[in-house]
């Protein structure tokens, strides 16, 4: 296994571990916030800070793990209509669309997160921990966009739409 195999892998398995923990941090605060309410053994007055970063780490990672996977959401109703070399120059561009803004993205999340100096009110984390995911998910997912489009660019698009059962 090449080291890019392997970096891959690692990569799947860190961007499922983040969204899967995240989504049940959030569960667990969400829970005990309901839960504490009724019964108000303490507080949760730093409850805000925590889900704000949770969610956000969910939504960002997640989208990372969904799009180095494929399986983000993909209306064809446009790339259907065109067969041969003209999918294929609609999957270029679309391609090149891709890689446009995730490069923009990962560029102004990038400074987002350097300049930011505001510190959590309870806990005194730097927001800088919770603006990280967007740049680190934002660069990933512009790798794995570059890695697509080379792929397409060599005649290796990935395959056509996934066949839609009707309900």
């Amino acid at each position: 296994m090449t080291f890019l195999n392997k970096l891959d892998r690692f990569m799947g398995k860190f961007l499922r571990f983040m969204s899967l923990f995240s989504l049940v941090a959030l569960f667990f605060l969400v829970l005990g916030n309901v839960v504490f309410r009724f019964i108000p053994i303490f507080s949760f007055g730093w409850f805000d800070e925590i889900v704000e970063m949770m969610f956000a780490y969910f939504v960002f990672y997640g989208s990372a793990a969904l799009w180095r996977e494929g399986e983000h959401f993909v209306v064809y109703l446009i790339p259907s209509k065109f067969k041969g070399n003209a999918r294929r120059a609609f999957d270029i561009t679309i391609g090149i669309i891709n890689i446009l803004f995730f490069l923009v993205f990962f560029l102004y999340s990038l400074e987002l997160t350097i300049r930011a100096t505001d510190w959590t009110p309870i806990f005194r984390l730097p927001k800088r921990i919770l603006y990280s995911c967007m740049p680190v998910s934002g660069f990933i997912m512009l790798l794995y966009s570059i890695a697509s489009f080379i792929s397409c660019f060599r005649k290796e698009c990935p395959p056509p739409e996934r066949q839609i059962s009707d309900f």
